[in-house]
């Protein structure tokens, strides 16, 4: 949640700068906020992308130990 509420509040800051500090205005200054947010959140987001991609591989390493422990339960019953 911290690493997307980041990413967001990146994105409208550079959006907020394009749209007052440029004549570039609608979808061309959301679409180079994007561009520039994604730039910027590469670099200085770098630590909070390795810790959330920790949590979800220790989620998704957990589930697939219950997969295995429920197919070697069913496999004994056999």
């Amino acid at each position: 949640m911290l690493y997307t509420a980041l990413r967001v509040g990146m994105f409208a800051g550079a959006w907020i700068l394009i749209e007052v500090f440029t004549p570039i205005h609608g979808l061309f200054a959301a679409a180079f906020a994007i561009v520039i947010s994604g730039a910027i959140s590469i670099i200085a987001l770098n630590g909070q992308r390795d810790a959330m991609s920790e949590v979800l591989f220790g989620f998704f390493r957990r589930m697939n130990a219950r997969i295995d422990a429920s197919a070697r339960a069913e496999d004994v019953d056999d």
